[in-house]
């Protein structure tokens, strides 16, 4: 059985035609994390590896080209963290030379965007009869405050061996200090109890179990 929430629509288990993704707030198309390898670089990527602060992986076959233009060089390779899933590096000119400077250099999750609606973290809770409870942790900015009320399940299809979610965050307007925040409880409601089957974060590329 499969029930899917009219804000998106998924098929086979698969993104959406165009679903997208980010790295830290960096888009992602998942074209480009099985596209050309850093070898084949041109002149202004090769230019970008040799710019202020850049250090160059010394495994440049692993990563591959997320963008190459004249001002903006962006590179990704994959992880087996369990909390980070790739590595992202971005490059670009600046400054009163306007020469190739270090921008952003380290791990992420490839999280999916869903428009208006800001990143959570999530985690697996308890499950009783249908309800399967979870708990969601704001990313942004909230003062150290959970996230009750403005958490927004925006996919959730259920198979005979998983239940697949996506949960995101309607974001908290006005100002607010970035001391980090509790997990909020949220309760979806399945078709039927949950069973064996796992439960994994679908919002998170790849999905990951919880």
């Amino acid at each position: 059985m499969k029930r899917i929430l009219p804000l998106l629509l998924l098929v086979a288990s698969c993104p959406a035609p165009g679903t997208t993704y980010a790295c830290g707030g960096e888009p992602v198309p998942l074209a480009a994390l099985t596209g050309p390898p850093a070898t084949r670089l041109g002149p202004d990527g090769q230019a970008a590896l040799r710019g202020s602060e850049v250090r160059a992986p010394d495994d440049l076959e692993a990563w591959h080209i997320v963008e190459e233009t004249g001002d903006r060089v962006a590179l990704i390779s994959r992880l087996d963290g369990a909390l980070q899933s790739h590595r992202y590096l971005l490059i670009e000119r600046f400054g009163p030379n306007n020469g190739w400077h270090m921008r952003r250099s380290g791990g992420c999750s490839l999280r999916r965007v869903f428009p208006g609606l800001a990143d959570a973290d999530l985690a697996f809770g308890s499950s009783s009869g249908t309800r399967l409870n979870l708990l969601v942790t704001e990313r942004g900015c909230a003062s150290g405050q959970p996230a009750t009320g403005r958490v927004e399940l925006v996919e959730l299809e259920e198979t005979e061996q998983e239940v697949r979610v996506a949960v995101a965050i309607r974001p908290k307007y006005g100002s607010a200090t970035c001391q980090g925040n509790p997990p909020t409880p949220f309760t979806v409601e399945l078709s039927r109890t949950l069973g064996d089957r796992s439960v994994v974060n679908a919002g998170v590329h790849p999905a990951r179990r919880l």
